[in-house]
Parts: C-alpha cells; sequence; structure tokens
C-alpha cells in the first residue's frame, strides 16, 4: 500500500499496488479533513482506466476557487476556507451587429395604416350559397 498526503494533510491518495481480485479496491482519493461529510472520496477498481482516475486527481489538484456560499459549508470547513466575496461580472459591451439586430426587432413588422392598399391579380373566392330557406306555410 502506497499513501500520498499533501503537505497541509488535506488531500491524499491511497494505491495499493498487490491487490489480488481485479474488482477490489485499488486507488482512493480524498480531499478534506476526516469525518463524515467533510471529506470527498473517490474509490477506483484495478478495472479503472488510469486516464480517469489521473483526471480526477488533476480537478482534486486544482488551485482554482470553487464558488461556494457560506451556509452551505461544513463548519469545519468554514474554518479552512478562504472566502472572499465575488463580483458579478461586467456586461459585456455591444457589438455593432447588436445594435444593428436590437434596432431592426424594434422596427414595426405590418405597414402602418396610412399606406396604399396593395393590389392582387388573383380571384376571390365566391360568395358561399346561402342555405335554402322553407317555402312560406299556409
Amino acid at each position: 500500500m502506497v499513501d500520498i498526503v499533501a503537505p497541509d494533510g488535506l488531500a491524499g491518495a491511497s494505491i495499493d499496488v498487490a491487490a489480488p481480485d481485479p474488482d477490489a479496491e485499488a486507488v482512493t482519493l480524498w480531499a478534506g479533513p476526516p469525518g463524515w461529510a467533510t471529506r470527498a472520496e473517490a474509490v477506483f477498481t484495478a478495472r479503472t482506466p488510469s486516464h480517469l482516475i489521473a483526471a480526477l486527481a488533476a480537478a482534486l489538484a486544482d488551485p482554482t476557487p470553487v464558488i461556494r456560499s457560506r451556509t452551505t459549508l461544513h463548519p469545519r470547513l468554514a474554518g479552512r476556507a478562504q472566502l472572499a466575496p465575488v463580483e458579478p461580472p461586467k456586461p459585456a459591451v455591444p457589438t455593432p451587429l447588436d445594435v444593428r439586430r436590437a434596432a431592426a426587432a424594434r422596427r414595426p413588422t405590418v405597414l402602418p395604416t396610412s399606406s396604399a392598399r396593395r393590389w392582387t391579380t388573383s380571384t376571390p373566392p365566391p360568395p358561399a350559397h346561402p342555405a335554402a330557406r322553407p317555402g312560406l306555410r299556409r
């Protein structure tokens, strides 16, 4: 068994190099302080492709901050976290194409009532025949 632990003790990996069964737990990656609900663990068997294990290990080692709400952190983790307020990104400046599209969307799509009537060369359908009325009764 090989154990690798980060210098701060908050992440590590356990690798069983002599696992006899291919379905036995061969690699365990973990991050966070020990205890239920404070530590993330990923367990892999010997059948797991090594590139998937490497991808998860890289994700755990990535120092990029993760956005979290203070209320969602476990109290033991909140004391170890570096909390900083996050500002929403500034809206992008519209491009000339965006300005043209917005102007086109504001234009009316129907002709104003003061415009001339358009004529057509098609023939209108014949009027519907009135229903036969009953004859006069005596």
